[in-house]
């Protein structure tokens, strides 16, 4: 494997998946929670593409491909490690008390889902992911809970 090409192919997945990212929070409007679930809006957009969800590309290139001192390695962090912080900053806006835990509690989410969608093992992982993570969302903001869980695509009680 050439490595080059590979860290390449990889950038290209990144900035395809940042646009998407950025579009979808830019389309969620002023509501902070809005604006986070947008990951999850991004993932489902991403999942019914025509081109599928293949963030599970990064994850593989880990597992399989690099080794602790590979620069792929390197970049797969940097990558994991920049939507932790999209999420943080995101996560703030909400005034949650804790918005790291909630930072991170949407990021395992976000790659239970990514893999639960490479494998085939859950139906409609992305959408089961982002009904749980309007949830999680609603339960860690201060601010009025029932127009963010009725509105579009709330989970049904």
């Amino acid at each position: 494997m050439n490595t080059e090409h590979f860290l390449a192919y990889l950038d290209g997945r990144q900035i395809r998946w940042r646009l998407t990212f950025d579009q979808c929070v830019d389309d969620a409007g002023p509501d902070p929670r809005a604006r986070l679930l947008a990951v999850f809006d991004a993932l489902r957009s991403c999942a019914e593409s025509h081109q599928g969800l293949r963030s599970f590309s990064f994850t593989h290139a880990v597992t399989e491909l690099a080794g602790p001192q590979s620069p792929i390695r390197t970049t797969v962090a940097a990558t994991k490690q920049a939507l932790r912080k999209r999420l943080l900053e995101l996560s703030e806006a909400t005034g949650t008390p804790a918005p790291d835990l909630l930072a991170e509690q949407l990021l395992l989410l976000y790659e239970g889902a990514i893999t639960s969608h490479a494998l085939g093992t859950m139906s409609d992982a992305a959408g089961k992911a982002h009904a749980t993570a309007r949830q999680l969302i609603a339960a860690a903001s201060p601010l009025p809970q029932d127009a963010f869980l009725i509105g579009p695509d709330a989970p049904l009680p």
